[in-house]
């Protein structure tokens, strides 16, 4: 199952403002590599460096590294984050909802109230950390 985390992610687990729900869910996704792949732009990773302090980015990208690898922007075409604006999506939003696309993953976990109303018409489910949490239990158990 292919994962991108939005920004609020790794803020709320490497911030000063942490929530639980999404320290856990790090620690699971990275604790199952064969069963749980974690995806993540530039983008997310410049907007997760805007809200932590210097020692807590270096702790988040050091934990990132071992997950995953950074992709570029770029990758992702115009009409595909136009298309998430035309949803009415902001900027950011089009383009976090694009990648999600692009990559083919099968869920956005993020706590952003624009995604989570939104997901009737998304391609991929968006879940809370925690909604995210109580589904990856279920399918270890299987």
């Amino acid at each position: 199952m292919l994962f991108i985390l939005d920004s609020n992610q790794y803020i709320f687990a490497f911030g000063l403002a942490k929530k639980p729900s999404c320290q856990v869910l790090l620690d699971m996704l990275a604790e199952n590599p064969f069963s749980f792949r974690v995806r993540i732009p530039r983008f997310i990773i410049e907007e997760v460096r805007k809200h932590l302090t210097p020692e807590e980015f270096k702790e988040c990208i050091l934990f990132i590294l071992e997950l995953t690898a950074i992709d570029e922007d770029e990758i992702i075409t115009f009409g595909l984050g136009s298309k998430y604006e035309a949803m009415g999506l902001k900027a950011a939003d089009a383009f976090i909802a694009a990648y999600t696309e692009w990559v083919g993953a099968d869920i956005l976990v993020s706590e952003n109230r624009h995604f989570l109303s939104r997901q009737a018409n998304l391609p991929f489910k968006v879940l809370t950390a925690e909604s995210c949490l109580k589904l990856i239990k279920s399918s270890l158990r299987k």
